[in-house]
């Protein structure tokens, strides 16, 4: 008798924990964006460097309000500094998490921190560095399956080639986002 009330408080807790584990709401989605983007660059360029940046993004949304999201972004600049011509190119690996915090039924707020890679190429010298920042903006739910973020991302970063730093990359973008 004592056998059979172990087995059967072991089932109904074993039932519970899997109960509770499969209420999670996970929905995965993939996205694009564009945006405009400025780098801080000092040393013997003083230009700080802007232009259009793309991204494209995948992700994961957990209970509506914490998203994971991998995101690959692309910015080119051209310039001139003391007549002489230059060209940055700068791809980008992040890695962000973001909290969401609804305000309509179609509206969130979000907030979040970012960390991964800038590949900088600037005056014919690469590096890649490691980056950090955050990221807030305002999400906006179309249909069910579509929603787009309009976001301010700051990166901190490290690049020092030829005696040319690169601070910080500031953007605004804007997302348009599927969800599966």
């Amino acid at each position: 008798m004592m056998k059979a009330k172990t087995i059967l408080a072991s089932v109904l807790c074993s039932g519970l924990m899997v109960g509770s584990v499969q209420a999670v709401e996970v929905d995965f989605f993939a996205g694009a964006g564009v945006g405009y983007q400025m780098d801080k660059v000092d040393g013997a360029i003083s230009h700080d460097t802007e232009d259009m940046s793309y991204q494209g993004r995948i992700g994961v949304l957990i209970e509506q309000q914490h998203r994971i999201t991998g995101t690959f972004g692309y910015m080119e600049d051209k310039f001139s500094d003391a007549n002489t011509d230059y060209k940055q190119e700068q791809y980008s690996w992040l890695v962000s998490y973001d909290y969401l915090i609804p305000v309509h039924q179609d509206v969130n707020l979000f907030v979040g921190v970012s960390a991964g890679a800038n590949d900088n190429k600037i005056a014919g010298r690469a590096s890649t560095d490691f980056v950090y920042g955050g990221q807030a903006g305002v999400q906006y739910k179309w249909t069910e399956n579509l929603s787009s973020d309009l976001g301010y991302r700051y990166l901190a970063q490290d690049y020092s080639e030829n005696a040319i730093d690169i601070d910080n990359s500031q953007q605004i973008y804007l997302t348009l986002d599927y969800k599966f």
